[in-house]
């Protein structure tokens, strides 16, 4: 689905006027209306309920009836997926008077509900006014993201690139004492026996990692010089969880002589917390070359008095940290205004890092943390530089294009050559760690891999081979080689044709093996997307395990600028092979050299005119005429809104089993028309005919997250599934779906849950303690664990900890989606050869013993999932 174009909307300030523009893709939608007066009286207090006639003051402040207009006319074709980003421009250091724009709570500003029409879009817009539904807060609206838009006064330093991927994490909780700063004396209070204290540094931890992203922890309690240190070695963002007051945070540090070691104003001996202003913090964030600062404090976004005379001059009297540190050079910066605890903190640091890593601009990822925040007295605010206009994670973390990818892949199933095979998503189901795949797999290995970024496995799982060895050392096991791993470019999609050829090709240098070197070989063969595989392929691939290399497992690396060329390569390859999967990787983040796609389908957006509105009957058609399911041809151009009112008219396709099975047929063969449809059945379809579309959302994850919020939590309830048609499976599906979109108190929710399996209705009920995410390490089941995992909520698990004797399949299973560390690997180690040898870190029994192999067949299965049989339907 095209996305509306952007939205900016900016106020000038002069003279203690405002000014409002609207700016559609970077060009004026209007003639701007005459300069308004700001007048007392519209600061809205966090926590407290903003009354209607405040909340209608602040609306005719931002938004005069032409900026109104331009909203209401987009925001009424806006849905599910779709957004506006609204950006207020803060006044200059130049133009500031005594009134800090920042401070307003625009998010109390009302609007449209999701649901309104556009009549009720066109009445807000023409009556200035309260919405005539009551509408819904501006910040907690699905429809728009919210950017304070900073004009700096220093240019941002470049980023060194020693340092890519760096979160520096400062935590600052546990500190306490007397303290003075430049607006008096303050107390900070000790924290209550039993708090969290740590809790967001341990989830940020958390959430970044398998990730392009590595935490890089400051001492606890994180003093300024510690903070000061860590920045020195460079740092793309900048996590700081304590305590903020008036204008500078509060952090530890040893008191000699009434001062702080590092030179910062502190009275009386043995005060344990000390005062950093944000202006000395800033030289360290611009030095250190963060993009994103992320201050979990009370009140860092809000407005306090300084009565400095150099502040004075340059800003006015009110003052936010968070804005200070955008006009020293700092690109973006979230803050609170308001109180939040360390309980809301460390749930919104584990949601906003979880939603940054899986590629989601910086502003949305916000939207992602606020829901840690509902029902709190504190709101989370962005503020970015005025030239930030993408605020995408590529362009917050340039250094990052270079980085190494986590080792993070999903198994796919070899489709009859889809159209446009790289939109078909990844079930997270299906996720594997790469290193515990193919360092721990049985032999013989022989995989697929679809990459686009071509990153260095060789070096990666090398890697892991050393964690293996350490782990035998540790486990006083006898020394054995680690596996050798090599890597070579495969040209003019042929292989080494003899022995001495490989041995020239590859790197690093070919070392002959020693007696020590009994766990064999990897090779990797690096294939440029686009080349076919001659019908000799699997014959030259054969040839390789006879040059006496004690080939243990050997991977075929698809790589090449366009995702979709390389998916589709990597397919093939597959099926050539006699394969029924291939893996592709965690895809590179938007922006990040992906190329323009050489095949695939152009959908028309849904406000296009120029393409017939081709529907239900039309599509039926072409689905039948479809001979060849192997090469079904282009996506036609059918219109998915059209195809769900034609069947909630008329029964277009028949029976619901024939729904289903065109619905299939079109997931198959033309994905891109499949999740247009899929979203707009959820969103329109009338009947219990509704739940068919649900039943094939929930065989993936993604799709089945997709049809969630298309749905807008109207769910069908089990009773219109047939007994035989609502499989476990597909229950703790749904019930885990429901979970990761937020959408626990929807209508039928509980009649899902009663019907899930009991490892599932475990882990809710955790969650409904209020724990997200879960630490596993005191879980008493490997299946809630695995549950929590599926439904996002789990923060970490110690395996040796969870299953000590490695006698639960859920433990294995999650052994497989999670990186391998040494503590895993002295776990491993401690099994009896036959859990060993289902790892391939045994050798091979000499006689086939039929018992072991029962023993050992639920753990491959926990390891290796069954992807979707071909041909099955739903």
């Amino acid at each position: 689905m095209e996305r509306d174009p952007d939205i900016t909307i900016r106020l000038s300030w002069l003279d203690r006027r405002v000014t409002t523009v609207v700016l559609v893709n970077g060009l004026p939608g209007h003639e701007a209306p005459r300069a308004r007066s700001v007048g007392p009286g519209v600061l809205v207090l966090p926590g407290v309920r903003t009354p209607p006639e405040k909340a209608e003051l602040l609306a005719k402040l931002l938004f005069p009836k032409p900026v109104r207009e331009h909203v209401a006319a987009r925001a009424a074709l806006l849905g599910p997926g779709r957004y506006v980003r609204l950006r207020l421009l803060l006044p200059g250091a130049e133009e500031a008077g005594p009134y800090d724009l920042g401070a307003l709570r625009w998010e109390s500003v009302r609007v449209p509900s999701a649901h309104a029409g556009a009549e009720a879009w066109r009445e807000w817009a023409g009556s200035l006014a309260l919405p005539p539904d009551g509408g819904s807060e501006l910040g907690q609206h699905p429809w728009f993201a919210l950017v304070r838009d900073v004009v700096p006064l220093r240019p941002a330093a470049p980023a060194p690139s020693a340092a890519a991927g760096i979160v520096a994490v400062a935590d600052a909780t546990s500190v306490h004492g007397e303290i003075s700063t430049p607006a008096g004396r303050e107390t900070v209070r000790k924290p209550e026996p039993g708090s969290l204290r740590d809790a967001d540094r341990r989830r940020v931890e958390s959430a970044v990692r398998d990730s392009r992203l590595a935490a890089q922890m400051v001492d606890s309690p994180a003093t300024a010089e510690g903070i000061r240190r860590t920045l020195l070695g460079g740092a793309q963002v900048f996590y700081f969880g304590g305590h903020h007051l008036a204008g500078g945070l509060v952090v530890g540090g040893l008191v000699e002589g009434g001062l702080a070691v590092d030179g910062l104003a502190v009275d009386g001996e043995g005060t344990e917390a000390t005062w950093l202003d944000v202006d000395v913090l800033s030289e360290w964030l611009r030095d250190g070359g963060v993009g994103l600062a992320v201050l979990m404090a009370c009140d860092s976004a809000g407005s306090w008095t300084d009565s400095s005379d150099d502040a004075a001059e340059r800003y006015g009297q009110e003052v936010s940290a968070a804005e200070k540190l955008v006009r020293f050079g700092v690109p973006h910066v979230v803050a609170v205004q308001g109180q939040v605890s360390h309980g809301q903190a460390a749930g919104f640091a584990g949601r906003f890092f979880g939603a940054l890593v899986r590629g989601l601009t910086v502003d949305l990822a916000l939207r992602e943390g606020a829901v840690a925040l509902e029902g709190a007295v504190a709101v989370p605010v962005l503020y970015a530089r005025h030239d930030s206009a993408d605020l995408t994670v590529g362009e917050l973390l340039p250094a990052l294009r270079s980085a190494r990818l986590a080792p993070v892949a999903h198994r796919l199933p070899v489709a009859p050559d889809p159209a446009d095979p790289a939109l078909a998503p990844p079930d997270e189901r299906h996720r594997v760690q790469l290193d515990v795949r193919w360092c721990l797999a049985e032999r013989p290995v022989r995989d697929v891999l679809a990459d686009p970024g071509a990153d260095d496995l060789v070096t990666v799982l090398t890697d892991a081979e050393r964690v293996l060895l350490r782990a035998r050392a540790a486990r006083g096991l006898p020394h054995e080689g680690r596996r050798r791993w090599y890597v070579c470019d495969v040209a003019g999609s042929r292989l080494p044709a003899t022995e001495a050829a490989l041995r020239r090709v590859v790197s690093p240098a070919y070392a002959k093996p020693s007696g020590e070197d009994r766990r064999g070989v990897g090779l990797v063969l690096r294939w440029p997307a686009g080349e076919e595989p001659g019908a000799g392929f699997p014959g030259e691939l054969d040839r390789l395990h006879g040059f006496g290399w004690d080939l243990r497992a050997v991977v075929v690396q698809v790589h090449g600028e366009h995702p979709a060329e390389v998916q589709e390569t990597a397919a093939r390859l597959a099926g050539t092979l006699g394969s029924g999967e291939y893996l592709m990787r965690a895809r590179t983040p938007e922006g990040q050299g992906a190329g323009p796609r050489r095949r695939g389908p152009s959908l028309p957006s849904d406000a296009s005119t120029a393409v017939e509105r081709r529907g239900a009957r039309e599509l039926l058609g072409l689905a039948r005429a479809v001979v060849d399911p192997g090469r079904p041809g282009p996506a036609p151009e059918v219109d998915a809104r059209t195809v769900v009112e034609e069947l909630n008219s008329c029964a277009a396709w028949g029976i619901p089993s024939e729904e289903r099975q065109v619905l299939a047929a079109v997931r198959l063969w033309w994905p891109t028309l499949y999740a247009s449809l899929l979203e707009a059945h959820a969103a329109g379809r009338t009947g219990p005919v509704r739940a068919v579309s649900l039943r094939l959302a929930a065989e993936r994850d993604e799709d089945l997250d997709r049809w969630l919020r298309a749905a807008g939590g109207a769910v069908p309830v089990p009773s219109h599934f047939s007994p035989l048609d609502r499989p476990t499976p597909f229950v703790d599906a749904v019930v885990l779906g429901l979970v990761r979109s937020g959408l626990r108190g929807t209508e039928g929710f509980d009649d899902w849950l009663a019907e899930a399996s009991e490892a599932v209705a475990d882990a809710v009920e955790l969650l409904d303690h209020g724990l997200s995410p879960v630490d596993g390490s005191d879980l008493e089941s490997p299946g809630v664990a695995v549950a929590l995992d599926r439904a996002g909520a789990l923060a970490a698990v110690r395996l040796p900890v969870l299953d000590p004797g490695g006698q639960w399949p859920g433990s294995w299973a999650l052994l497989a989606r999670r990186p391998l560390t040494q503590e895993i690997a002295e776990w491993l180690y401690g099994f009896d050869e036959g859990q060993r040898r289902a790892l391939g870190i045994a050798p091979g029994a000499d006689r086939f013993d039929l018992a072991l192999e029962d023993q050992l067949f639920e753990f491959r299965e926990a390891l290796l999932p069954p992807l979707r049989p071909e041909g099955y339907d739903g």
